[in-house]
């Protein structure tokens, strides 16, 4: 009979774990190797991607490291198995309602696929997470795009009154990516049930750690229940891993079967062991959202000094009127060694700033006074 490796026993065994507590390997970089054309990227200071600037923690690091060593081994028989439990328990539910990509990228990409390859309409929140939207826009589908209210968060009631007999899936962010609003419970769980009978409802929480909003929570709760709603998360915010690509989304056994068959790879075994190794490492998920908020209230401030008008954020990053073209001001901000977001019509004149670390934000801060000078 063959025993089940868990993911505490592959530490174990890997020489990460010693009484209790994660430990280097033996020997894993021991001595420093330099690498032809190698160029470290962290200068200018980047706040455009909504990336984690902390990581990936230690732990995922020396995990990923160590699985080097199962670099010859296909990984979907064995760690891609063993992450769908592991991300299964933490969700409440079964291996079967949980499919794994490169990134939530592969999984709105496929989930648009599948939905809408013979044709069909998207209705969504925008501004928006545009990937599913564009990629179902490629297969030939119609997107009905509804525009934010004036709090930024995504008109819910629009939303229903665009859904028509040919509407395929609801598209909504939460927290909203690139306004930061949430939907509260209250809100969004009442949509979800009445819609979910009449198309899918995808919800995209790829921000979902970051969230401090007490009436904020995650929509898996009724995937368990058997609606008809998925929910999707990914490794690359809080998680630090944007770069290895490893995201997972939640629903029906039914969905599941039906995405995983256009599912085009499998995700790496470096990126399978990281994200396994930083589910378990709170410490650095905890650190990643009390140095977020320290990095959000030094921007709260300037913008509240300058009287600039935002939204309030639940994500890593703040949407803010620059009260000039976003164009120019990239291109200020940039001659200061500061990249920020790009343009999000039709909001043309605010921008999406990624928080950076705090002494990279007094740097902005610096900017940001000589820009809007």
């Amino acid at each position: 009979m063959t025993k089940t490796l868990t993911r505490r026993d592959w530490l174990r065994q890997s020489g990460l774990v010693l009484g209790g507590s994660i430990v280097a390997a033996s020997g894993a970089l021991a001595t420093p190797i330099k690498v032809k054309n190698y160029k470290k990227i962290r200068t200018p200071i980047r706040m455009m991607f909504n990336e984690n600037p902390y990581g990936p923690s230690k732990i995922a690091r020396m995990v990923m490291t160590k699985a080097f060593d199962e670099g010859s081994l296909y990984a979907h028989n064995g760690a891609l198995v063993e992450l769908k439990k592991i991300l299964a328990d933490k969700e409440g539910v079964t291996p079967d309602h949980i499919i794994i990509g490169s990134g939530s990228r592969e999984v709105l990409n496929v989930t648009a696929l599948h939905y809408l390859y013979n044709g069909g309409e998207v209705v969504a929140n925008y501004p928006g997470y545009e990937t599913l939207n564009r990629y179902a826009e490629n297969l030939g589908a119609k997107v009905h795009r509804i525009r934010v209210m004036g709090d930024m968060s995504p008109d819910l009631a629009k939303l229903e009154q665009a859904v028509n007999s040919n509407t395929k899936l609801i598209n909504i962010c939460n927290p909203n990516n690139p306004t930061g609003v949430a939907i509260g419970a209250k809100l969004l769980e009442p949509f979800c049930r009445k819609m979910e009978s009449k198309c899918l409802v995808f919800v995209d929480e790829a921000y979902n750690d970051y969230v401090m909003d007490p009436g904020y929570r995650s929509m898996n709760y009724l995937v368990k229940e058997g609606l008809n709603v998925m929910v999707t998360r990914t490794f690359s915010k809080i998680h630090a891993l944007a770069g290895i690509r490893v995201g997972y989304g939640v629903a029906k056994p039914e969905i599941i079967r039906n995405l995983e068959s256009k599912i085009t790879g499998t995700v790496n075994i470096l990126g399978l062991r990281a994200a396994m190794a930083s589910l378990d490492d709170e410490s650095f998920q905890k650190s990643s959202r009390e140095k977020n908020i320290e990095a959000k209230e030094i921007v709260y401030d300037i913008l509240n000094k300058t009287g600039r008008q935002y939204a309030k954020s639940e994500g890593n990053f703040i949407f803010f009127h620059t009260g000039k073209p976003i164009k120019e001001f990239k291109e200020n901000m940039e001659r200061k060694g500061i990249i920020v977001g790009r343009p999000f019509p039709p909001f043309d004149d605010w921008c999406r700033l990624s928080m950076a670390r705090p002494n990279e934000m007094y740097k902005f801060k610096t900017a940001f006074q000589k820009t809007m000078s």
